[in-house]
């Protein structure tokens, strides 16, 4: 029986994202459901289960990359990565983020406080200045809200809420301090402010005069609300014990619950756009509701993106969903319908996606402590997800699974695998539409040692061509250590000093699971 025990390894080298394991159809980072992958057992299935025979292929045994088929359509313009050398002593981990091109700003909002980014240049955003409330630069600020042209809001779960001054962005100012405990997501309407409490609560603040908030209303009855999106006189709360949660607002300073609906997930995060609501559920994906009736929500479809959906945000007819490892485009009003949501594009991020928000003509993605400026193309192009990073093969000759899928608008052509020794691969399709997947059978021969090698794909996908998967092979008893290196967290010192966990430690952090037989 394979167990993973996720461990924090202080002595070893990263290595890729996430780790699959034997029996497992998921795991950390893994890329999407994969749909049948780690069946276990000597045959490639499908032939004895009831369902139509797999029409297996080779390919060629070599990793030649072919020709890109089109451009990216998913473009980094530019980042910041505020502890590269010469940057701040600060660290910051970004899990709420509002872009302000008219106002060349990006606002971030996570560990190290409420952070200001200059984007005046999208292609060399800097790192312009921070502030920290009362607890020091381990303030965690976990939402943030523009209030007006050079003020925001912002909450904090152990402390309450923060009316910050970002008027001079190197130099942003705590005005006024509500203590409370557990606020977490905002939204304005008029002169109204709305708070989610995680612990069941709605707050609502008079904003009249955005920088000396007063309390003027409460509601019970929520479960564990953790943001809030307006529509008129209708709320929408991402519950993630109720569900979709509705609100009438038609007496603005007394909320009313109307009902709620139960999700696949946890809803964690919301956006309203033309008539539909968005949820980011976790690991129940992207939940799409049509809100003709704006008391009255039905979900039309939901969508597997492929990991655990942190963030969405609608912006020029694409659907951005965060998963922690990447950022997902569906297309929800060029090609495609909010009720049918077409691929678009995948890039995967350098560290963690959490948060996005797309305005003008780029999407602002905070990834951990990056800060990425992303635009999105018009043409058409594949984006391979190959499911999982890793597949760990028992002691004796077995077949494992895994597939790759096209997140991409444009067809997916397989060129090539290159498999190490003892190793043979079968594809049940080499040219895959927009969504298609293809399962790859690994066969393994049982006695050839696999200790942590690779298999290269090769794919047409302009961005990210070559797919790189993790094999390892154990006897019964033994292990291996499979993972990823950690974010470098800044720690603080007995003197006060802020130093890096690397550097305090003398290695590399890395993030692991430990498989076991």
């Amino acid at each position: 029986m394979l167990r993973l025990i996720p461990l924090l390894l202080l002595a070893c080298n990263g290595g890729d994202k996430g780790a699959v394991s034997p029996g497992s159809t998921g795991g950390a980072g893994s890329g999407d459901d994969g749909g049948g992958d780690d069946t276990g057992g000597s045959g490639t299935g499908g032939d004895d289960t009831g369902e139509d025979p797999v029409d297996w292929q080779t390919l060629p045994t070599d990793c030649t990359l072919p020709t890109a088929d089109g451009d990216d359509q998913f473009v980094l313009v530019g980042s910041e990565k505020n502890t590269e050398d010469g940057g701040p002593s600060w660290f910051t981990e970004i899990i709420d983020i509002a872009y302000l091109p008219d106002e060349d700003l990006v606002l971030t909002s996570g560990q190290g406080g409420l952070v200001t980014f200059g984007v005046g240049d999208p292609s060399s955003p800097t790192t312009e200045g921070y502030v920290a409330g009362n607890d020091g630069p381990f303030q965690r600020y976990y939402n943030v809200l523009p209030a007006e042209p050079g003020l925001a809001w912002a909450t904090n779960r152990e402390s309450g809420f923060d009316v910050i001054s970002v008027e001079d962005p190197q130099t942003p100012e705590v005005l006024v301090h509500i203590e409370s405990f557990g606020f977490e997501g905002m939204a304005r309407s008029g002169d109204l402010l709305y708070v989610v409490n995680l612990y069941g609560t709605l707050e609502v603040f008079d904003v009249s005069e955005p920088s000396s908030p007063e309390t003027t209303g409460a509601m019970n009855d929520l479960g564990r609300p953790w943001a809030i999106a307006i529509e008129g006189d209708v709320a929408y709360v991402a519950d993630g014990s109720l569900g979709l949660v509705t609100l009438d607002l038609s007496s603005p300073e007394h909320p009313s619950i109307v009902g709620s609906l139960e999700s696949a997930g946890q809803p964690m995060r919301l956006t309203i756009d033309d008539g539909y609501v968005y949820v980011a559920t976790g690991a129940g994906g992207l939940e799409i509701y049509e809100v003709s009736d704006p008391l009255a929500p039905s979900l039309v479809t939901t969508v597997d993106v492929g990991g655990s959906a942190q963030d969405v945000d609608v912006h020029d007819g694409l659907a951005a969903v965060t998963t922690q490892e990447a950022v997902v485009l569906l297309d929800v009003g060029r090609a495609g319908t909010p009720e049918d949501p077409q691929p678009f594009a995948y890039e995967e991020t350098e560290q963690f996606a959490m948060t996005v928000d797309g305005e003008g003509d780029y999407f602002a993605v905070g990834d951990w402590n990056i800060l990425g400026l992303w635009e999105a193309g018009t043409g058409e192009a594949p984006a391979a997800d190959l499911s999982h990073d890793i597949v760990a093969f028992l002691e004796e000759a077995e077949t494992r699974e895994v597939s790759v899928l096209n997140r991409g608008n444009g067809t997916l052509d397989l060129a090539g695998i290159e498999p190490p020794e003892g190793v043979t691969v079968e594809v049940s399709a080499v040219s895959l539409a927009p969504g298609e997947s293809a399962r790859v059978a690994l066969h393994w021969d049982g006695e050839t040692e696999l200790d942590v090698t690779s298999l290269c794909i090769a794919t047409d996908d302009p961005s990210s061509p070559e797919l790189t998967l993790v094999l390892t092979s154990g006897a019964s008893g033994e292990g291996k250590v499979i993972g990823q290196q950690a974010p470098d967290f800044t720690l603080m010192d007995l003197d006060g000093n802020l130093h890096t966990l690397s550097d305090q430690l003398g290695h590399p952090v890395v993030l692991a699971y430990f498989a076991t037989w």
